[in-house]
């Protein structure tokens, strides 16, 4: 039979020692009892470990949600704003197309009464006189509608494959994480032109902080501005007046890029806008 365990405690500075005696099944006992707090250690160890991930998976989680919600307000508010221009842009139309109606059936009467006696003359007068108070209207609508066709972008600045859309992406440095890409990415060779997409004045022209590199921006009037990023030299200047299809630089990958592409991007209004889907729409009012 085992004996029993001793445990002796001699004082530093004298005395009498002290002694405990354990028996085989006190050491039994004191054995579980370690192997339970190892097991507590451990179980504590590893909900500490989950917690954490846990923490990991509801911010990782946060941030999507945050993202998600950020994209569905912003285009909520930009189809807000396209919906009344667009009804603005409407009405004007209706009007020039009743105008237009107007003078249609005016000289589809002019021609019957000029065959006719002319007994009713003097009410197509009045009719004419009518319609030519109006005539300034139509010529005028007719002239914005021109205008802002001239300055609306309506085509890329560059032709080549686009690399990276308009919307949430991976970081393409990192390959983590996500980031927010208001604009196109177009891949092209160094130095291809960039050209206007619209007419309008040059606010910006230069280097730019930020990442953007040598920058263009034009402001195209009616609340839209185009700009173009990353390219190796700049042609315009600030203040200057360009048309559609002007050279405005030449692309390069100046800043923050991963190699030569032109960055294509369009505001309305101030908000970030697909620029793909907006050159082949029609969304603002010529008013």
């Amino acid at each position: 039979m085992a004996s029993d365990m001793r445990i002796v405690v001699f004082p530093e500075h004298g005395g009498s020692a002290k002694e405990w005696r354990f028996a085989r099944h006190h050491r039994v006992w004191l054995s579980l009892g370690g192997v339970a707090a190892a097991f507590v250690i451990a179980s504590f160890i590893y909900i500490l470990i989950i917690s954490f991930q846990d923490v990991a998976a509801v911010s990782k989680l946060r941030h999507d949600l945050s993202a998600t919600l950020q994209t569905k307000v912003h285009n909520r508010l930009l189809k807000r704003r396209l919906a009344a221009d667009q009804l603005a842009k409407e009405q004007t139309l209706t009007q020039v197309q009743a105008i237009s109606t107007d003078l249609q059936h005016v000289t589809g009467v002019l021609n019957l009464q000029l065959a006719s006696t002319g007994t009713a003359l003097p009410n197509l007068l009045s009719r004419l006189k009518s319609i030519k108070k109006d005539l300034p209207v139509v010529l005028t609508a007719a002239e914005q509608r021109a205008t802002y066709l001239a300055h609306k972008p309506d085509e890329l600045p560059v032709s080549g494959p686009i690399t990276s859309w308009f919307g949430w992406r991976p970081n393409p440095f990192t390959g983590t994480g996500r980031e927010f890409h208001p604009g196109l990415d177009i891949a092209v060779p160094m130095d291809t032109p960039v050209l206007s997409v619209g007419a309008g004045v040059v606010d910006y022209a230069g280097w730019k902080a930020g990442g953007y590199g040598y920058y263009v921006q034009v402001n195209n009037g009616y609340g839209i501005q185009s700009y173009f990023a990353h390219n190796s030299s700049v042609i315009v200047h600030v203040g200057e007046t360009v048309h559609r299809g002007q050279v405005l630089a030449l692309s390069g990958e100046t800043g923050r890029s991963t190699g030569p592409h032109v960055y294509f991007g369009i505001e309305y209004r101030g908000i970030p806008v697909n620029p793909w889907p907006f050159i082949h729409s029609n969304p603002v009012s010529v008013n």
